[in-house]
């Protein structure tokens, strides 16, 4: 099984080293034969219109500074077609994932965009949008990066279809809110078990709320390694959170859209670590698929 992700070249300009790693992971992907690799189309501006602040949303696409680079990485009209492109998948990924119940895009920089401004590496936020594009359809996400998904949270209280479950090591802002609720746990201070806790808690919350599609921000910066970590995860429990995330999905039938979040190693690193990440998806698709966790886990990626 090939597990379909969305990529093009746009989203990984060389201008912008945080954006081109990402191309180091789709080509990974695809060597491994981990993904079937698809093009989207970049999204249209004027589909992002009611998203952001009117004038915000203008700079950036326009390139009026100082909004214009507000969340922190220097604006460029690459920059620019990079976050459209990866938009663009974000809405080609979700509608995937309704009809063949999985996918994932190859993105990063959504969750901390809030409704005024580009924040923390994030210009647009891209999982709004997949609630602002289908009123009609219940989107949580489960955002399992070090840094609390802050911006999802404000716009959770903003469009009524829209909720929010974060478990970070570093809070970044995310205190809970209406359609909100924030878990944070430092690993290497507390122990797996009180991770394996909040996901519980997910778990619960999506049994509550009964979603129509799951989002999963699947960070590699709680990895141990990162230098942005206070989470300290090793890779094996990286594995079991994401092993988690994918269960509540597959094992209640919701389709389920992943993207790669964050991550602050070196580009190589990062990929093993997102290759794992669709490791769990592929295993846990297959094994539920033929009725039970019977088979053996896959041998991940070391981290070297």
């Amino acid at each position: 099984m090939k597990i379909p992700a969305y990529f093009r070249s746009e989203y990984a300009p060389s201008e912008v080293p945080l954006l081109a790693r990402l191309r180091n992971t789709a080509e990974r992907l695809h060597r491994l034969g981990l993904a079937e690799l698809r093009s989207p189309e970049p999204v249209q501006p004027d589909a992002l219109a009611g998203l952001h602040d009117p004038a915000y949303l203008q700079a950036f696409l326009d390139g009026t500074e100082p909004m214009a680079s507000r969340q922190g990485i220097a604006w460029s009209p690459a920059m620019r077609d990079a976050t459209l492109a990866m938009l663009g998948g974000q809405l080609a990924a979700a509608d995937t994932a309704m009809r063949e119940g999985i996918a994932m895009n190859i993105a990063r920089g959504f969750h901390h965009a809030v409704h005024a401004a580009g924040t923390g590496y994030c210009p647009i936020n891209g999982l709004a949008l997949l609630a602002l594009q289908a009123p009609q359809r219940r989107v949580m996400v489960i955002d399992c990066d070090e840094h609390g998904g802050n911006g999802t949270e404000e716009f959770a209280a903003r469009l009524p279809n829209l909720y929010n479950v974060s478990i970070f090591g570093t809070r970044f802002g995310c205190n809970g809110g209406l359609r909100s609720w924030p878990f944070q746990v430092r690993v290497h201070e507390e122990g797996f078990e009180r991770y394996r806790e909040a996901l519980r808690a997910a778990e619960d919350l999506v049994e509550r709320h009964a979603p129509d599609l799951l989002v999963y921000q699947a960070g590699a910066d709680c990895h141990e390694d990162d230098p942005k970590s206070l989470s300290r995860m090793t890779t094996h429990q990286l594995f079991q959170r994401d092993l988690a995330v994918f269960r509540m999905a597959r094992e209640r039938g919701l389709p389920i859209l992943f993207l790669v979040a964050g991550g602050y190693q070196g580009a190589e690193r990062v990929a093993r670590l997102n290759a794992n990440t669709v490791r769990a998806a592929r295993w846990v698709w297959q094994s539920v698929g033929a009725g039970g966790d019977t088979r053996p886990l896959p041998a991940l990626s070391r981290i070297r």
